[in-house]
């Protein structure tokens, strides 16, 4: 398993799993480039998506497992994954009649990261239940990675526990 195949496998594996009701969700997806509208990015070989989101008024991001690209308001922000040291999500979980709407409009605020050397890039991100999204990956960023060698695969850990339960 290459690093990338890793990062991905766990830091999905955690999206997933701090997640509720991706049915609701309309802009943002799960370990994917989301459809619709499409994102004008390509990734580089073995870079995976690990969350993104489009919206109609042209904003996007992919956070990928290298780095988080952007377009906010018309500006285009760029910065590796690995360098993102805070972020400043404001009020996520949006107004509380947007929690289970699936008609427009799509109810959004803009998340700020920073590096060590200051603003880093501002994303555009889907309120609600999908804003669970960019939070989680900022967790896996914050908290996992940075022990990713110590740590097993969601398959390998199911292994483990398949084997000391059987022992």
């Amino acid at each position: 398993m290459t690093r990338e195949q890793k990062i991905a496998a766990i830091a999905i594996d955690l999206i997933y799993n701090s997640s509720m009701k991706r049915d609701n969700w309309r802009a943002t997806s799960i370990g994917v480039m989301h459809a619709e509208p499409p994102i004008p990015l390509n990734l580089g070989n073995e870079e995976r998506p690990l969350v993104s989101a489009s919206f109609s008024e042209g904003d996007w991001y992919v956070w990928t497992t290298r780095r988080l690209v952007a377009v906010c308001d018309k500006r285009h922000y760029e910065v590796d994954s690995e360098s993102i040291v805070r972020a400043e999500f404001g009020i996520f979980k949006g107004p509380p009649q947007s929690m289970n709407m699936t008609a427009e409009p799509i109810h959004t605020v803009i998340a700020t990261f920073h590096s060590a050397r200051g603003l880093a890039a501002r994303v555009r991100y889907e309120t609600g239940y999908a804003a669970m999204g960019p939070l989680a990956c900022f967790k896996y960023w914050r908290l996992k990675h940075p022990i990713l060698d110590k740590l097993m695969t969601p398959s390998e850990l199911a292994s483990y526990r398949k084997q000391r339960n059987q022992v």
